[in-house]
This record gives C-alpha cells, sequence and structure tokens, in this order.
C-alpha cells in the first residue's frame, strides 16, 4: 500500500475545500488597482431598464456610486468630490459638465478625473395625455450622470459597461461577495482581530500534532471565509502555517 502522503496547512486549503467561493478580484499593483477594486457592481444596485426604441440596459443606483466612493477615498468632501465646470441648454435639454477629484488613497495625491458632461431633458411629456410639464429634477441628473461618467474613468462599475453583468454566472458571483462583505466576522476589524489571535495561537504551539489540531479546529475554514473578501489576509495566515510547520520540522530533524 503507497503511503498516506501528510498534507501541510496550505495544501490542505486546497484539499480540504468544497466547492470554491467566488473571490474578489485584488488590487493589481500598478495602473490598474484602483480599477480593480471599484470594477464589480453589487448587483442589488443595479436595475434594468428599457428606452424608447427597444434599447435595454442596466441601471447603477447613484446612491452605491456614492457609498463606494466613500469606502474606498472618504467622506465626500475630504477624500473625493466633484465640481462642475461648465453648463448649458440647447434644444431642451440641460447639459452639465463635471469632473470628480478623489485624494489617492496611497500617495494622498489630490486626482482628477477627465470632464464629462451629463445630459436630461428640461421638458416631459405624459404619454397619456400628450401633455408636458417642466422636469424639476433636470439639472440634478444631469450632474449625476455626468458624476456617473467620471467615476467609470476610474473603474467604477466598469463590469456594467464591460458587458460582463450579460453573464448570469458573473452576477452570481458578485452577489456572493457581496453577501459576504455585509457578514460581520469579515469586516476588517474583525479580520485583524483573527489573525493577532492566530498569530498568539500559533506562538503557543510545540509540535506539528498540535499545529494539525489548531489547523483543523475551525481555523481553516475561517480562513477560506476570509479569503472571498480579503485574499492578501487569507493568504498571510496560510503562509503563517506554513511558515511555522517549517520551523517545527527544522527543530526535530535537529533534535
Amino acid at each position: 500500500m503507497a503511503p498516506r502522503k501528510t498534507l501541510s496547512p496550505s495544501d490542505e486549503a486546497t484539499a480540504d475545500a468544497p466547492a470554491p467561493t467566488p473571490e474578489p478580484e485584488l488590487p493589481a499593483p500598478g495602473n490598474l488597482y484602483l480599477w480593480d477594486r471599484l470594477k464589480r457592481t453589487d448587483p442589488k444596485a443595479t436595475k434594468p431598464f428599457q428606452r424608447a426604441g427597444g434599447f435595454r440596459g442596466t441601471q447603477i443606483d447613484p446612491v452605491w456610486r456614492i457609498q463606494m466612493m466613500t469606502e474606498t477615498f472618504g467622506p465626500v468632501g475630504l477624500g473625493w468630490g466633484h465640481e462642475q465646470l461648465e453648463w448649458t441648454i440647447a434644444e431642451r435639454m440641460v447639459f452639465i459638465c463635471c469632473r470628480v477629484w478623489y485624494i489617492d488613497p496611497d500617495t494622498q495625491t489630490k486626482c482628477f478625473t477627465g470632464p464629462q458632461w451629463g445630459g436630461t431633458e428640461l421638458i416631459r411629456k405624459n404619454n397619456r395625455d400628450g401633455t408636458e410639464r417642466p422636469d424639476d429634477e433636470a439639472f440634478k441628473m444631469s450632474v449625476t450622470d455626468a458624476i456617473g461618467k467620471c467615476m467609470l474613468q476610474i473603474g467604477l462599475a466598469a463590469d456594467v459597461y464591460m458587458g460582463q453583468f450579460d453573464d448570469s454566472k458573473y452576477r452570481d458571483e458578485s452577489e456572493a461577495i457581496y453577501s459576504a462583505k455585509a457578514n460581520p466576522n469579515l469586516q476588517p476589524l474583525s479580520i485583524q482581530k483573527f489573525e493577532a489571535e492566530v498569530k498568539d495561537k500559533l506562538m503557543a504551539v510545540e509540535d506539528l500534532d498540535a499545529l494539525d489540531t489548531l489547523w483543523r479546529d475551525g481555523v481553516n475554514a475561517r480562513i477560506r471565509e476570509i479569503g472571498t473578501v480579503d485574499k492578501v489576509a487569507s493568504q498571510r495566515m496560510i503562509s503563517l502555517f506554513s511558515q511555522k510547520k517549517a520551523a517545527l520540522e527544522r527543530a526535530a530533524n535537529a533534535a
């Protein structure tokens, strides 16, 4: 009979895992850092629409956009904001040009998107009786339209515009990711606390059997769960186990 292969904690992270849970994309170092951080849209913040003529699309909740910008850069007015550059009225529409500014999380540099125009009809027509009335939301909607286009330049909700939302599997993955983000045990402070606990417990481990027991005692499952929202932290903790195992094996060989 062939000898049983002993798996390391990092091996078991794959071997013991059930069907893989979708993982959010990690920010890429360099030019796509913000883009990859902002591109995935929460399906709950979207709804389909159809315009006259049959055009179909996906509408993105502007409040969700504000939430994502605030989560990434800080409160509006401090970490990000917008400037109105120009406006005009033509053919019963109001057009407003804006640009968005934000403080880069890494460099703390104030950055700007390129300018974008948003446009909205000033007069709305009642389809039932043909009457017309002024739209008192026209200016606000034009600003919202312009700001949304500016936010797209740094990646916010880019997956919708790239057609990825047409894939039902992709939408299901996004739902799983945002559900995980809403879990209180997967918030940044909770993850930091758990990682500190893991480090303390590893310090007390004196042999390979104790290390294996610690790994199997719910820690591996929690690390996999954390990996759905913070892959870097998950890999960091797996690495701690691997380093501890290597140190124990060296000590055992030296004895």
